[in-house]
């Protein structure tokens, strides 16, 4: 997110004041504070009767051409959970059940800035898979035959997810 530069209340030119701790941009003229707070993203760790693992060939950048767990923004007024299973339908057309949060996590990307990222399990009874634009292919995967996911956060929610695994 870019930092504003003048008041979107006023219009007057933004100055730097430390508010509640932090540097942050103030307009002096009506007191708006500029707070940047991070954008919600909701992932889809997808698992299918078989206890295989859904991975998703990224066509968009950012991570293009990159294997990844389908997910994407929380729209406004929408939960975290019904997005997760919106961005699962729309990327892969799968309709999936939310079956526990893995994790909550923060990263600062290009070019989207400060993310707060919501990880789910989600379990699919029908595991067939019609893809949108945004992939260029995906597939349900056994953990010997899965494509190498090289997106770190990707990497974390996959092993804090086999953390809470029942061991066989």
């Amino acid at each position: 997110m870019k930092p504003y530069s003048f008041c979107p209340i006023c219009g007057t030119m933004l100055d730097r004041a430390i508010i509640d701790g932090r540097g942050r941009k103030v307009c002096l003229s009506c007191s708006w504070v500029h707070y940047i707070n991070p954008l919600p993203v909701a992932i889809a760790y997808t698992l299918n009767k078989n206890d295989e693992l859904l991975l998703a060939l990224r066509a968009h950048e950012p991570a293009c051409n990159e294997w990844s767990l389908p997910g994407g923004f929380v729209e406004a007024g929408e939960k975290a959970e019904d997005g997760c299973l919106r961005e699962l339908r729309e990327e892969t057309s799968l309709e999936g059940k939310i079956d526990s949060l893995i994790g909550i996590y923060h990263r600062e990307v290009e070019p989207y800035g400060s993310l707060l990222v919501l990880a789910y399990k989600v379990v699919v009874e029908d595991d067939t898979i019609a893809i949108n634009h945004e992939l260029f292919e995906a597939g349900f995967y056994p953990e010997h035959l899965m494509p190498e996911v090289r997106i770190p956060l990707h990497q974390e929610i996959m092993k804090d997810a086999a953390l809470y695994e029942p061991v066989q």
